[in-house]
């Protein structure tokens, strides 16, 4: 599998709180705080009203954008469960096979329009992938640095990431894997492979893994620039 560091825009540290929105936040704007990622999910309706969100949140400090591509350990736990991946970009050539019945086609027109019109990957891609010694160590000496992020979301779930230093290290190590199963996400992975771009996924090969509940990747914390 190949993977590669990307471009985010992403909330400070001591912003992370005040921006990260639990997966069932509402979507009346007018009950969301005003610097939730929510607003952008379902509080804004339309391209131009998410490409205005997005820009606001930008303006205020609440996104910033990095100065160069980057790779991140990220671990969410709620109510016991936990689950750790790695934040990166892919090649969706690595994954076709995979992504027949992930998505329907509303969803996957729906991931386009966040890509092309949007300008942004609103959502990481969550694959599950099989398990490595390899990259369960660097993983290892990655989350034993102060993390990047550590905090408890407004719906008690923690979430922590940490910057990964070397990137190439994991790049490596990922060379060598075959997708197991897209458990879900297919929406995003597939929009972006129709438009021959690399999505931003968080690789984990955590079975109890899932895009849905507290655990779900759509806090806010990453949000991949396409440059659109």
């Amino acid at each position: 599998m190949r993977i590669a560091p990307a471009p985010t825009l992403r909330p400070p540290k001591a912003r992370a709180v005040e921006v990260a929105c639990a997966p069932d936040a509402p979507a009346d704007a007018a009950t969301l705080p005003g610097f939730s990622f929510a607003r952008v999910l379902g509080g804004a309706t339309g391209p131009d009203a998410i490409r205005e969100e997005l820009r606001r949140l930008e303006t205020d400090g609440a996104l910033v954008r990095d100065s160069a591509p980057k790779m991140f350990v990220y671990r969410a736990a709620h109510a016991g469960r936990k689950w750790m991946g790695l934040a990166c970009a892919i090649d969706t050539r690595d994954l076709v096979a995979h992504l027949d019945g992930v998505a329907a086609d509303e969803e996957i027109q729906a991931a386009r329009m966040d890509l092309e019109r949007v300008g942004a990957q609103l959502v990481p891609t969550l694959v599950r992938v099989e398990a490595s010694t390899d990259v369960a160590y660097l993983m290892a000496c990655d989350t034993n640095e102060r993390p990047g992020y550590h905090f408890v979301a407004a719906d008690g779930s923690t979430h922590s990431a940490w910057e990964v230093k070397h990137p190439q290290a994991y790049e490596a190590a990922f060379a060598d894997l075959d997708p197991m199963d897209i458990r879900a996400g297919g929406a995003q992975a597939m929009a972006a492979h129709l438009g021959g771009s690399m999505p931003w996924a968080i690789l984990t090969p955590d079975d109890d893994a899932q895009a849905s509940g507290p655990l779900a990747p759509r806090c806010g914390l990453f949000v991949l620039l396409t440059g659109a």
